[in-house]
């Protein structure tokens, strides 16, 4: 026999020394005068009452669990532990009310995120493109915006150089560096004899390059 085994004389001595114990214990609340324990609940607060009629009921059960274990009755099966695991409850609540846990601030994740979220700018919500499709749109649409923005420069600035319209005849005629109204700067007179003279040396150019063509074929049809 090993020295963890507990033969049956030691669990009887055992069970004799904790009987003693539990008759000194109840001995203030078990007298010979019927109104002692009446006495004695009556005198304790409140708290101090329940917790007197929770620990009385238990070790009331738990002696029955100790008798039906005598008499080779297995106590799990009876109902004493239902019994037990009710008293059970009622302890654990005057534990709460005589120890209450401190409450901590407690955290809402799901109402924090929906609050974060909604006040991030919906483009941000989006996941970035990481298709080549996404990636080639993208780029399109960059490259139309380029261009765009480059016609919208071009017709700006042919704007600011013909800017002035005349009605002739009924119909609209674009004169560059015209002075609508008396009041045209030097630039735009400087722009317009330019273009006057650019204009005038191609004409004579052209009537030049003509008449030297005329006089090529009228030899050739001599000859």
């Amino acid at each position: 026999m090993s020295e963890t085994e507990i033969t049956p004389q030691q669990t009887l001595s055992s069970l004799t020394d904790s009987l003693d114990v539990l008759e000194k214990a109840f001995e203030p609340l078990v007298g010979s005068s019927a109104s002692t324990w009446t006495e004695t609940i009556s005198a304790l607060p409140t708290l101090e009452r329940a917790k007197m009629d929770v620990l009385v009921a238990y070790a009331i059960n738990d002696l029955i669990w100790v008798y039906l274990k005598t008499k080779g009755i297995d106590p799990e099966k009876h109902d004493v532990a239902a019994e037990l695991e009710r008293i059970k409850t009622y302890y654990a609540k005057v534990r709460a009310i005589e120890e209450p846990e401190t409450q901590r601030p407690q955290i809402n994740s799901a109402a924090a995120k929906r609050f974060i979220h909604s006040s991030l700018p919906r483009s941000q919500h989006l996941p970035p493109p990481t298709s080549a499709a996404q990636l080639a749109s993208d780029q399109a649409r960059r490259a139309v915006a380029e261009q765009e923005e480059e016609e919208s420069l071009r017709r700006v600035g042919k704007a600011g150089r013909f800017r002035f319209i005349d009605q002739e005849g009924g119909a609209e005629k674009i004169i560059p560096g015209h002075q609508a109204d008396g009041g045209d700067d030097d630039l735009g007179e400087a722009e317009g004899e330019d273009e006057d003279d650019e204009m005038d040396g191609s004409g004579d150019r052209t009537v030049t390059q003509a008449e030297e063509f005329l006089r090529d074929l009228e030899e050739e049809m001599n000859a």
